[in-house]
């Protein structure tokens, strides 16, 4: 074995002094690298969390819904636009063998805002019979009758806290409040809170009855129409026939969806039919690409500064390999000493715009995961990159 056969065989993959002393030589370089890596991962950190929970949010109330089925307009291309079918629709499912209930949901957005304040907020108004249990929430469920009085609501103070945080200040306050549309036609009555969470499509929800629906959404709801028809069965295992039955009777008319084909819907129309997809999509990809830049840049200069001992070093017998190793450690290191800080402060950030906006931020495993494999994944590239520059380190021409 050659004398640098014998030196390369002690250093690899779990011995990195030298790819460390390199780095930190410089410190000052080190650190700029780390920040500039770093500014990489929490750009992606932010769009892949805004990305998960905006498509959250837009699912919640769907998640929320206690049904089997669901009947809605094949015109409706989001939980944001409603399109009305007529209510005795609905009804001729109960025709079919094997329906329990069906229960019709009118669903509009409304403006309002306090008496005597000056700022509208957007709201979802969802609308149902009382006596039916028609969400999964606890809160709204103990607080049933309290909506049967028409122009009383329930208000979810899980919405945008900037908008809606005074709604739900002042009642834990002061008690029940009035709230107005912001074409100062009708008021309406805060009769309790709950949690939901915020949307896409509105600044935070009402839940009341369908007369408070039809009454606050008059323009948008047209009296004999609804939004959503839910559809239960009295066998979980007859869904799938059920279902078959239902889009014979209605053909093109409605589409008959389970509740896991709807989410999947809504999720898959804000992350592939809309621009928010592609929006968030290419946020994390400008997110590699700098962190690929920075890296890029570190380790060009890194080699050019040391082409002398690198020569030096194939002077001694060290193949290309052994230097490409060395260089790849580098670009490791930076990855790993970047990606721990990025973590640490995105899962603060996360936490503070979760309480600022309601939309649930959360830092995971799998996003973790994905962050630090992109991250070491482009450092790695980008070292790879950068050590053409070693063709330069040749023992005869630098010495």
């Amino acid at each position: 074995m050659t004398r640098g056969g014998g030196w390369k065989s002690r250093l690899n993959w779990h011995d990195l002094p030298l790819a460390w002393l390199q780095l930190k030589r410089q410190p000052v370089r080190y650190l700029v690298a780390v920040t500039g890596i770093g500014f990489a991962a929490l750009l992606m950190y932010m769009q892949l969390g805004f990305q998960s929970g905006l498509l959250k949010s837009a699912t919640t109330f769907y998640n929320a819904l206690d049904t089997d089925l669901v009947l809605i307009s094949p015109a409706t291309v989001n939980s944001g636009s409603y399109q009305q079918f007529p209510q005795s629709q609905l009804f001729q499912a109960l025709g079919l063998r094997g329906i329990k209930e069906t229960i019709p949901l009118y669903i509009a957005n409304i403006n309002a805002q306090q008496l005597g304040g000056v700022k509208p907020t957007s709201l979802r108004m969802i609308g149902y019979d009382p006596d039916l249990t028609v969400l999964n929430v606890p809160e709204i469920n103990a607080q049933s009758d309290q909506l049967k009085t028409p122009g009383f609501v329930l208000f979810d103070t899980l919405g945008i806290a900037i908008k809606t945080g005074p709604v739900g200040k002042t009642f834990k306050a002061d008690g029940p409040l009035d709230m107005i549309l912001s074409n100062f036609e009708k008021t309406f009555r805060i009769k309790g809170l709950f949690q939901l969470g915020s949307t896409f499509v509105a600044d935070s929800n009402l839940i009341g009855s369908e007369a408070t629906a039809l009454q606050l959404a008059s323009r948008q709801i047209n009296l004999g129409e609804i939004s959503l028809g839910l559809v239960r069965v009295n066998n979980q295992s007859e869904i799938p026939r059920i279902q078959r039955d239902l889009k014979s009777l209605y053909g093109n008319e409605l589409q008959v969806l389970t509740k896991p084909e709807l989410i999947s819907q809504e999720r898959d129309y804000w992350n592939n039919v809309s621009s928010f997809g592609v929006i968030f999509g290419f946020g994390t990809i400008m997110g590699l690409l700098v962190g690929g830049v920075v890296v890029y840049q570190v380790l060009y200069t890194d080699v050019s500064d040391h082409l002398k001992e690198y020569a030096t070093l194939k002077a001694m017998g060290f193949s290309d390999q052994f230097i490409l190793i060395v260089v790849i450690q580098e670009a490791v290191l930076l990855g790993a000493s970047a990606f721990i800080p990025a973590t640490i402060l995105s899962a603060i950030l996360y936490a503070a715009l979760t309480a600022v906006s309601g939309i649930q931020l959360q830092m995971t495993f799998d996003k973790s995961l994905l962050v630090g494999a992109l991250t070491i994944s482009v450092c790695a590239i980008a070292s790879a990159i950068a050590i053409r520059k070693l063709s330069d380190a040749d023992p005869a021409s630098v010495f």
